[in-house]
């Protein structure tokens, strides 16, 4: 599963409807497609700063790890993990209990197999707003964050848009954001989140590629 992400909204009114202020506000830009192949930053925030939107490189790298982002993609692409393996893979298993993060996004890309032609589809809100996808994040040596979108299976729907894969990103409601970045939270809560995901209506809009 490989989609891109989306994040038209401003800063402005992110932090309007977010009521979180940017750590470094002359970072963010926003962006109509976030292509994760190219080592791209999005917002987002952590269990250990709740209260405030920072940065991260989209493609999760080990705890502590000091080699190349390029390298470690090459040999594991971890910009998605699904539910499962989230849940026993060694990459992840850590980060899922102490490092949770929400993604801030308006929208991500799925891709329809229409007879010989693919059609690049956008899911956002109507309207469109900024909404957040479950993640995990490490933090590297020298400081930096990076993180993973944490994928389940796709819903009724949109499956017949999204054709060529059976999953998407996991939602995490305004109202469940604080469980989800609580240190405190029991793993088997979180689990029971990502086994019962929240699901909403998206409006399409079709872009041939």
């Amino acid at each position: 599963m490989k989609y891109s992400l989306s994040n038209t909204a401003s800063k402005t009114l992110i932090e309007q409807e977010l009521k979180l202020n940017f750590k470094y506000p002359n970072i963010y830009k926003p962006k109509l497609k976030i292509d994760g192949y190219r080592e791209q930053p999005i917002s987002i925030i952590t269990t250990e700063e709740p209260t405030i939107i920072t940065q991260a490189i989209w493609g999760l790298l080990p705890q502590n790890f000091q080699g190349s982002w390029k390298k470690f993609q090459r040999l594991k692409t971890t910009l998605h993990v699904n539910k499962d393996e989230v849940l026993e893979n060694f990459l992840y298993k850590e980060a899922l209990e102490k490092r949770r993060c929400l993604i801030i996004v308006t929208g991500f890309y799925t891709y329809n197999l229409k007879g010989k032609n693919v059609i690049s589809c956008l899911l956002e809100k109507d309207p469109i707003k900024p909404f957040y996808l479950a993640g995990i994040y490490n933090v590297l040596q020298d400081g930096f964050i990076t993180c993973t979108v944490i994928n389940t299976n796709v819903n009724s729907s949109i499956d017949s848009i999204n054709n060529l894969y059976k999953v998407m990103p996991i939602q995490i409601p305004d109202i469940l954001k604080n469980i989800w970045l609580d240190k405190k939270t029991p793993i088997k809560d979180i689990k029971y989140l990502i086994s019962k995901p929240y699901f909403t209506k998206f409006k399409v809009q079709k872009i041939a590629i």
